[in-house]
């Protein structure tokens, strides 16, 4: 007789938090950029939550080895034999329901993983041909990975009955007594999260708003947050073109 299904734990405190901080700056950033004028003071929040963005991830990839049996890349089920027998259970209407992450929520984890370093490295040159263009396609990129990540989402709460978003609010998901993990790690949590909040304020505190730069904490490199032209960042260039102008 096989055990009954009931609520149990699967993801503990330390990734849920990081998968909204990490969400939530991705969010903010790829917002700002839609929306914001790229010379406005404004659009250096967009080079911030970006930065934001890129540190979560590092930790996230930490996690990805060493955190809970979820949390970690090997319970991924990204075998091209699990990838191509979940794409014919979409087909098919049988698709086998994952107590973790599914074939397709795995894939685009792991791309968006892959994307985010790539949007960080040609945003700190935009502005340099063709990185510009490169950083333009990725955020779009992204912002596509996001949707079909959350269309996968919506597919997973309506053929399983399952609101799976919430489960990343909770922790908890419907699975057998054995799927679960043993304890959300409160005290892992607390403490990441003060690290975490003590990097993000030695950011902000490092931001230097009237020169347009931040200097990153841990690493000592400091980053213009203007758009660059030839090394120079936009707002300097104009204002010395300004200047120039004037002196005629």
């Amino acid at each position: 007789m096989q055990p009954a299904t009931k609520s149990v734990l699967v993801y503990d405190y330390t990734l849920r938090i990081f998968h909204w901080m990490f969400a939530g700056s991705l969010t903010g950033a790829l917002g700002l950029a839609l929306l914001a004028d790229e010379h406005s003071r404004l659009f250096s929040w967009h080079m911030l939550l970006g930065i934001i963005a890129g540190f979560m991830l590092l930790l996230r990839l930490v996690l990805g080895f060493v955190g809970s049996k979820y949390a970690r890349f090997s319970r991924m089920p990204v075998r091209p034999s699990q990838i191509i027998a979940y794409a014919r259970g979409l087909f098919e209407g049988g698709a086998r329901r994952y107590v973790g992450h599914n074939p397709g929520s795995a894939l685009a984890a792991l791309a968006m993983f892959l994307t985010v370093p790539l949007l960080l490295a040609t945003g700190l040159v935009a502005g340099r041909e063709p990185w510009e263009d490169v950083h333009g396609f990725l955020g779009y990129a992204l912002l596509s990975l996001i949707g079909l990540h959350l269309a996968g989402l919506a597919w997973h709460t309506v053929q399983h009955r399952e609101n799976i978003a919430a489960a990343m609010v909770s922790g908890r998901k419907v699975g057998l007594p054995n799927e679960a993990i043993s304890s959300a790690h409160p005290g892992w949590a607390v403490a990441c999260v003060i690290g975490v909040s003590a990097w993000i304020g030695g950011l902000l505190s490092n931001h230097d708003a009237a020169g347009a730069k931040v200097r990153v904490p841990l690493t000592g490199l400091t980053i213009e947050l203007g758009k660059n032209e030839g090394g120079e960042p936009k707002r300097e260039k104009e204002k010395r073109k300004h200047r120039d102008g004037h002196e005629r």
